[in-house]
């Protein structure tokens, strides 16, 4: 299968966490875009307050919620009821028992904080500007580098200890980083940092998203991964996704040409997608 039809997205966030709209509203976006699958994936619950991140009380409805519009569009778009997990060591993970015990069709899992989880310093790589300076600051004796490399050595950790079906947005850690203020990506730390967290991502089994979200929001003007990522990614055989991180229905497709046309000139010529017959490979 190739062209538009092809594309689906399964990094998808509704009114129920930081999205706009609800499921139905996503839904009928997928059907006018001719999009034959549709994965929800709301910010898994944390055990702290933020301002992005599903609140306990509106877990069951988002999980009711998603299974009805999956009833309600049943022949006209295959939908997927899934979560974006956090991973934070010793609190939470995509293989948390309390995510286990949802019966999600797929865990996407990502790693946002970087600092002590104990809701006062659980400092964001892509939060504010502000919150990475300070973390930078506070937490990591004003050194870029230590809490770039506390970040993949996170998402290695969970790639080894709590691999989820997909990965969400490998270097996102590069967010706030659009000037090159705090690091580059061409240095040799920054190359090995990257290098050991493919390597366990690739051990891991789990799929590679390519993340549209930093140019449709127009937060960080890059995909993520990076070229140089993809390339290697490609090296190392990990099969990759396309997902939008979309936050309004007019965006779960977005940029997704674009991403194709990264993924085939880092040399991928199909990317996986999930199914109601299981895991496919779609041609680019």
């Amino acid at each position: 299968m190739t062209g538009r039809a092809a594309w689906s997205n399964y990094h998808t966030h509704t009114h129920h966490c930081d999205g706009n709209g609800e499921p139905f509203e996503y839904a009928e976006a997928a059907i006018r875009k001719g999009m034959p699958r549709l994965g929800f994936s709301g910010h898994n619950v944390v055990p702290f307050p933020t301002e992005w991140t599903m609140p306990a009380e509106r877990l069951d409805s988002y999980l009711q919620e998603v299974r009805a519009a999956r009833e309600r569009y049943r022949g006209r778009v295959e939908i997927f009821l899934g979560m974006e997990a956090d991973f934070i060591p010793g609190l939470t993970s995509p293989v948390a028992p309390r995510i286990r015990e949802l019966g999600l069709d797929f865990v996407l899992g990502s790693v946002h904080f970087v600092g002590p989880a104990d809701g006062d310093h659980a400092w964001t790589v892509d939060g504010p500007a502000e919150e990475l300076e300070t973390a930078i600051r506070e937490g990591f004796g004003g050194s870029a580098r230590r809490l770039v490399e506390r970040y993949y050595h996170l998402v290695s950790m969970m790639a080894e200890t709590a691999a989820p079906h997909i990965i969400g947005h490998f270097d996102i850690v590069k967010k706030n980083n659009r000037d090159g203020r705090h690091f580059r990506e061409d240095e040799p730390w920054y190359r090995s940092a990257v290098g050991r967290a493919l390597a366990a991502v690739r051990d891991s089994g789990s799929v590679l998203e390519i993340n549209t979200g930093g140019v449709v929001r127009n937060t960080s003007g890059s995909f993520y991964p990076s070229p140089g990522i993809l390339q290697e990614a490609h090296r190392l055989k990990i099969p990759v996704i396309i997902s939008a991180d979309a936050h309004h229905p007019d965006h779960i497709d977005g940029k997704f040409a674009e991403a194709a046309e990264l993924l085939r000139a880092a040399g991928y010529r199909e990317q996986r997608q999930l199914s109601s017959k299981g895991w496919i490979d779609i041609a680019l």
